[in-house]
This record gives C-alpha cells, structure tokens and sequence, in this order.
C-alpha cells in the first residue's frame, strides 16, 4: 500500500465517445501510484420530457433501453479491463439532464479528491454555443481537474 496517498477517489467522466476514454490511462497512471480507486462517471442524458410521449408512441422506449444498456455494457468492459490492470475501479451511470450540473454535484456529494477528463477540443464559436463541460466542472468543483486534450492530427 501507498504510504501517504494524495488520492484515494478519481472521477473520470465517460461520454462514449473516443475522446472521453483517452483520460482513463493517465486515471489509471495516478490510481496505480496512489493506491487509489478509479469511478468510471456516464451520465445518460434522458429525453427531454415534453418529448417522453411522443418517443413512447414511436417505440423509441425500446431503442433508449437498448442504448443505455448497450452502454452499460461498455461501461463495464472499461471497468474490467482497469481492474485485469490491477486498478481499483468502478461504474457510477447516472440519468438526467444537465450533464455538467450532475457531474459536478456527484463530484462534490461523493468525496472524490482528483477529476480526470478529456476535452473534445472545441474552439470559438463551437465552445462558445456547445459550452465545455470540461470547464463547467472545473468553475463548480474545489478538487483538482486534469484535463487530457485529444489529439491533434498532423498534416
């Protein structure tokens, strides 16, 4: 066991995309060397609720159980290839709207010491209309957030 760990709770918030992923190494990276757990955060952002009738009528109740189940799934594939590493990991799945606001709130209510996400590296006027959850959590949490930024392609 590490002696005086600095982190013993990582967030890495998972979106399902690519991008979101990249942040699990270095999670895993500072997990190892401070004996610390690692929390796999997804939140499903549900359909808006004036809509709820409307996707029921149109069997799309089936298609978002499929999704979020399929996603589950992915969930607990990258939880278990952490743990075949010998890291300490978990799943945390959350519904809801307001993707930054929950993530935030599960960060301050759950004790976590060290946020590790990516960005998906928006600039301008694409940041400034899709806003960055990156930086919503970093205003709205007092632990440190380490943001992974994508790669960059080469010409």
């Amino acid at each position: 066991m590490v002696q005086n760990s600095r982190y013993h709770k990582i967030v890495v918030p998972i979106d399902g995309s690519g991008w979101s992923e990249r942040a699990i190494p270095h999670a895993a990276d500072i997990a190892r060397n401070n004996d610390a757990e690692i929390i796999l955060l997804h939140v499903f952002r549900t359909p808006a609720a004036e809509y709820t009738d409307q996707i029921a009528l149109g069997g799309g109740d089936a298609q978002i159980q499929q999704m979020r189940e399929e996603f589950k799934q992915k969930m607990i594939s990258l939880r278990n290839q952490l743990r075949a590493q010998g890291v300490k990991a978990r799943n945390q799945f959350i519904e809801g709207a307001g993707v930054a606001s929950l993530i935030c709130d599960y960060i301050n209510d759950e004790g976590v010491d060290l946020v590790v996400m990516s960005s998906h590296g928006r600039s301008g006027i694409s940041r400034f209309i899709f806003g960055s959850v990156a930086q919503k959590v970093m205003q709205e949490v007092s632990v440190p957030v380490m943001i992974v930024r994508p790669d960059r392609e080469t010409n």
